[in-house]
């Protein structure tokens, strides 16, 4: 019976002190051919035949020519049954958009994982892949690309009761699927006689699943117009060029033209208009005259009236003494007592 476990135990030491396996695979999707400006995605699959005790360490990935867009961090898992035995696993996306055509190279990616009974972490490496992005048809050379599976358009217009001086806001929203959103190019807007355009920042986001990844892109624009002089105007329609990566052909879609009405007299009045400064002067003028003139003849009566003036007032003040000596009053002030003899 002891000879028996014996050689139990011999043949199962090796199991025991075998390491767990790291693999990892990597694939282009949705294929090696693409068209400047679509997104492709390189998936990455990280296996062992155990478990992961935490999330594995992917490398930066950069290539010139493109934008990539690293991992989110959150992994999709997997599981994979490679010749006969059965892998468990995590899966991750890169997404990459050329900009340019040429022939682009993926190299071989180095993924670290810690897989459970592993006595360390362990590395593995990918396959080095490689596509091409061509320029699709219908785009000039220095035109922007836009590449999505589906696009969607929508405007507002905030103007009402226009008048000269008022503002006006036509808002221009873009959405496009499988595309980011900063591959989306802004509108071309034209100018018109009488609105005076004021570029405003756009707004720029990522739409995503509510999951964390990333489904298409939005693009906000503000086209804020000033009214210089009244009339009947029109904003004229707005197309967008793109390339449907569904369907694999040149679409256009476009915002419809919108029509405006401003007056031509103004409600507006300026805080300090040419007018009502030259109103004010020529009325603090006037007032500044009148008193100039009040002044000089005031001088001019009192120069005159001053003897008549005096000479009352010297009979006055003899009438008042009289009176007081009559009715014996006595002055209050005693220095004075010589006004009362």
């Amino acid at each position: 019976m002891n000879r028996c476990c014996a050689v139990l135990l011999l043949l199962a030491g090796p199991l025991w002190a075998a390491e767990p396996q790291l693999r990892v695979q990597a694939i282009l999707l949705p294929g090696s051919a693409v068209v400047v400006g679509e997104q492709l995605q390189v998936q990455v699959d990280v296996l062992t035949d155990t478990w992961f005790t935490a999330a594995a360490t992917l490398p930066d990935l950069k290539l010139p020519g493109a934008r990539v867009q690293p991992p989110n961090g959150e992994a999709q898992h997997t599981t994979q049954v490679i010749d006969g035995q059965t892998f468990y696993g995590m899966r991750y996306t890169y997404g990459i958009t050329p900009n340019v055509a040429q022939h682009f190279n993926v190299p071989a990616l180095t993924v670290s994982a810690q897989p459970g009974q592993a006595s360390a972490p362990l590395s593995a490496q990918s396959q080095p892949l490689a596509f091409d992005a061509t320029r699709p048809a219908g785009f000039a050379s220095d035109e922007p690309v836009l590449v999505a599976s589906a696009l969607r358009l929508s405007q507002t217009l905030a103007a009402r009761d226009l008048k000269v001086g008022d503002s006006l806001t036509r808002t221009l929203t873009l959405q496009a699927d499988n595309t980011p959103g900063l591959s989306l190019p802004p509108p071309s807007a034209m100018p018109i006689n009488g609105l005076r355009l004021y570029p405003q920042a756009p707004s720029i986001s990522n739409l995503d699943d509510g999951r964390g990844s990333v489904t298409g892109g939005q693009r906000i624009d503000y086209l804020v117009y000033r009214v210089e002089q009244g009339g009947h105007y029109t904003l004229p329609a707005i197309s967008v060029k793109w390339w449907d990566s569904r369907n694999h052909r040149l679409q256009v879609a476009q915002w419809p033209a919108l029509t405006v009405e401003a007056q031509a007299i103004s409600a507006y009045t300026p805080t300090y208009s040419i007018e009502q400064q030259h109103w004010t002067l020529s009325r603090q003028l006037l007032l500044w005259i009148a008193s100039v003139a009040v002044l000089i003849l005031a001088g001019y009566l009192l120069h005159a009236l001053w003897p008549r003036i005096a000479r009352t007032s010297r009979k006055t003040w003899a009438a008042l003494r009289w009176w007081c000596r009559r009715l014996r009053l006595l002055p209050l002030n005693p220095r004075h007592e010589k006004d009362f003899p």
